[in-house]
């Protein structure tokens, strides 16, 4: 059965796995016919890695993201729910965190391949310059902050695929609630007020 985006709440975390894969995936190919990098550039590109805090950058980003992206898609589930969902947040962090070292020898491998030695010793200079170490310093905050305000978007994101899918196929209520949100309940109509007696 073909489960559409949004109505379980696991949109943002299926976008959250196939940004993880790509990442996975690009760090990990080649480019055609090129020789393998020597021991050297590979020692090299691992300390412009370490140096630039890839490593702890990618470690607590995943837990992070995974926390955020979960924290989003409970907000309208039950407290049961919430509870089970933040468990399986944890879990999930926990699980993409450990594949740091195998995405970040991705990374050194892919580093060591694509740039010269030239290049390499430039970037290890730049991280370990003032502005360098400035960048590796402010840019987790500044990746919180960027992923707040995506997680933020995620609303009107599930909002403007419901207007799409369910303009092309037949919404259920449920599903129109997840993706729109429940319907404001419908006051009923007053009774207009009795007449006045006419005065005397």
């Amino acid at each position: 059965m073909i489960r559409r985006p949004g109505t379980d709440g696991n949109d943002e975390r299926t976008a959250l796995g196939v940004a993880f894969a790509g990442i996975l995936l690009i760090s990990a190919q080649p480019t055609a016919a090129q020789p393998a990098p020597s021991a050297h550039k590979i020692e090299l590109a691992r300390q412009v890695v370490e140096a630039s805090g890839m490593d702890d950058t990618l470690t607590n980003g995943l837990r992070a993201a995974a926390a955020q992206m979960t924290a989003s898609a409970a907000k309208s589930l039950s407290p049961d729910r919430q509870a089970k969902m933040k468990i399986i947040g944890e879990a999930e962090g926990d699980a993409l965190a450990k594949m740091g070292p195998q995405i970040i020898d991705n990374v050194v491998d892919g580093y060591a391949r694509d740039f010269t030695e030239q290049e390499l010793t430039d970037f290890l200079a730049f991280y370990r310059s003032p502005s360098g170490r400035a960048m590796v310093t402010k840019l987790p905050q500044f990746m919180h902050g960027l992923l707040s305000e995506m997680s933020a978007l995620m609303p009107q994101v599930r909002r403007d695929m419901g207007e799409e899918i369910c303009a092309k196929t037949t919404c259920t209520a449920a599903e129109r609630a997840a993706y729109f949100g429940p319907e404001p309940a419908k006051s009923e109509p007053q009774a207009p007020p009795p007449p006045t007696a006419p005065s005397p």
